[in-house]
């Protein structure tokens, strides 16, 4: 699994063999603990890197910064540096991030899924509405890297290229951005707190006459998600870490009316809005299991779901491994008027 963990003490080991392999300059990331003892770097490398995430022994001139390993299983495979905000030097120049990967892992894909897991860390830490981010115009392998985490090229100089990522802060942000995946992921966890989040999202969505028809099963067991895997044909959603299954249950609201289909369409869509808010990436899977071979059901038996109770739909969850592309829509002026519809 691929995870990032902040500096610490208890890694000191691994921690001190990886920045000691790190050359002091190396295509604008610096590394000052190059060379250092490992007395030292534990007493004065890693205590820096530490208070500085909290803002503490900043040197004049310096922003908050954390600094995270990319740990692929057991190995540290590349570091990441998240300033925590932009201070004039930094927007015109180094801007929030920096980092390096392990010459040996190099051209492995290591670059973008540390940097697609950075961002995910940035939405809760950077006020600026987009990441800056800068790399040499002779290393073209890094600004690849920046242009498939979603970057865009702001400016370049004779010697740099200067980068912009969009920075989600707010509701209507990730309404603008969700976009359906239906690639790869990476195989980096997501953790109990996010899905959890992500089915009070669900949970919090309007339910007809509050007959409340619509509940949820997260899934990141393995063993789990490879049975439900196992009876989903065509395949799809393979390499998610995890997914959401979402279940509703027939139940007349008023009169002879059903709403069941309104309420988990909007908990669906409550929860694709805090997916994307949270830094993931995921897919309205429906009409894939509720065909004629009821492969939904099939999943449902699989997690003991009552007879009375159908699987709609599945999320898988996870962050993704390629880059997202939106579909092209009709100009805005041709589906949406003002006092009237105008349309064809």
């Amino acid at each position: 699994m691929l995870i990032l963990k902040s500096a610490n003490l208890a890694d000191a080991d691994a921690e001190y063999a990886f920045m000691s392999a790190l050359p002091a300059d190396e295509n604008g990331f610096t590394n000052p603990w190059h060379g250092t003892p490992r007395g030292e770097f534990e007493q004065i490398a890693l205590r820096d890197m530490i208070a500085w995430s909290k803002g503490e022994l900043l040197p004049p001139g310096y922003v908050p910064e954390t600094f995270y390993f990319l740990w692929d299983d057991d190995r540290i495979v590349g570091q990441f540096r998240l300033r925590h905000h932009l201070c004039d030097a930094l927007r015109e120049g180094a801007g929030h991030v920096g980092y390096a990967i392990a010459a040996d892992c190099r051209g492995r894909g290591y670059g973008t899924a540390g940097l697609r897991l950075l961002l995910r860390e940035a939405r809760a830490i950077v006020p600026e509405e987009e990441i800056y981010l800068r790399v040499n115009r002779n290393n073209p392998a890094s600004l690849r890297v920046m242009l498939k985490c979603g970057g865009a090229i702001h400016h370049q100089d004779e010697e740099k290229t200067y980068v912009r990522i969009p920075n989600m802060k707010n509701t209507l942000d990730a309404i603008l951005s969700r976009r359906s995946y239906r690639g790869k992921y990476l195989p980096a966890p997501v953790p109990r707190e996010h899905l959890t989040q992500i089915m009070q999202a669900g949970y919090a969505a309007p339910s007809g006459c509050n007959k409340q028809t619509t509940s949820f099963v997260a899934v990141d067991d393995p063993a789990l998600l490879a049975k439900l895997h196992a009876v989903i044909d065509p395949p799809i959603g393979t390499t998610a870490p995890a997914m959401i299954c979402v279940l509703t249950r027939r139940i007349i609201a008023y009169r002879d009316r059903c709403y069941s289909v309104q309420d988990y369409s909007a908990a669906i869509e409550n929860m694709l809005l805090a997916i994307e808010a949270l830094g993931y990436a995921s897919c309205w899977i429906e009409g894939h299991i509720t065909d004629e071979d009821r492969i939904g059901r099939k999943m449902a038996d699989i997690l003991g779901v009552p007879q009375d109770m159908d699987m709609v739909c599945f999320l898988p969850v996870g962050v993704a491994a390629e880059s997202i592309k939106g579909p092209v829509k009709k100009p805005f002026e041709q589906r949406a008027f003002f006092n009237g519809y105008f349309g064809e």
